[in-house]
C-alpha cells in the first residue's frame, strides 16, 4: 500500500507525516511526501525535530510531486490546514484522497521553543492517525470502506 502525504510547500507537516509513517508503519506500507510548490531545503527547526525523533534529517527534503510521477499512490493524504482557509493542492492521481487538517507549526512559531511545542502537537495528532493506519489491511477492504476508515481518522 503506497501512501503519499501532501501539503503545498512540503517543508513541515507532510515531511513530519512521512517521517512518522516511515518509523511506525509496518513494512507493507510505502510512504512518501511531496508538495505542489516545494520550497527546497527544510527549515532548520524541522531538521532539528526530525533528528530528535531519531531519524536522519538528510533523508528528507522538500520536493515536488512531479518527482514522484512513478510512485502511483493508493492513498493521498493532504495535511493542509483547510480549517483556517489554507490553500491545499489537489493531487491528480487515481488514488483515494482524504484531508487531515493539521496546523502548520512554522506559521505560528517565532522561536525554537514555540515551534517544538506546536510541532509536538502536530506530530502527536499525526502519530495517533498513523498508528490507526497500521492496523488496517486495505487490501481486504473495498474502496468505500477505505474512504470511510480514512475519514474517521480526520477527527482523532
Amino acid at each position: 500500500m503506497k501512501i503519499l502525504f501532501i501539503c503545498r510547500h512540503n517543508t513541515c507537516r507532510s515531511i513530519l507525516a512521512e517521517a512518522i509513517a516511515r518509523r511506525f508503519l509496518p513494512e507493507r506500507f510505502e510512504v512518501a511526501s511531496a508538495g505542489s510548490e516545494p520550497l527546497g531545503d527544510l527549515h532548520p527547526y524541522i531538521k532539528n525535530y526530525i533528528g530528535a525523533m531519531g531519524l536522519d534529517p538528510a533523508d528528507f527534503y522538500s520536493k515536488s510531486w512531479e518527482e514522484l510521477a512513478s510512485f502511483h499512490p493508493d492513498i493521498v493524504i493532504s495535511v493542509c490546514d483547510q480549517q483556517h482557509g489554507e490553500a491545499c493542492p489537489n493531487w491528480l492521481a487515481d488514488g483515494i484522497r482524504v484531508a487531515w487538517d493539521i496546523n502548520n507549526p512554522l506559521e505560528i512559531s517565532a522561536s525554537q521553543e514555540e515551534f517544538d511545542e506546536q510541532c509536538h502537537q502536530a506530530s502527536a495528532s499525526l502519530k495517533r492517525r498513523i498508528d490507526k493506519l497500521s492496523g488496517y489491511y486495505f487490501e481486504n477492504m473495498s474502496h468505500d470502506q477505505i474512504i470511510e476508515a480514512l475519514e474517521k481518522l480526520h477527527g482523532i
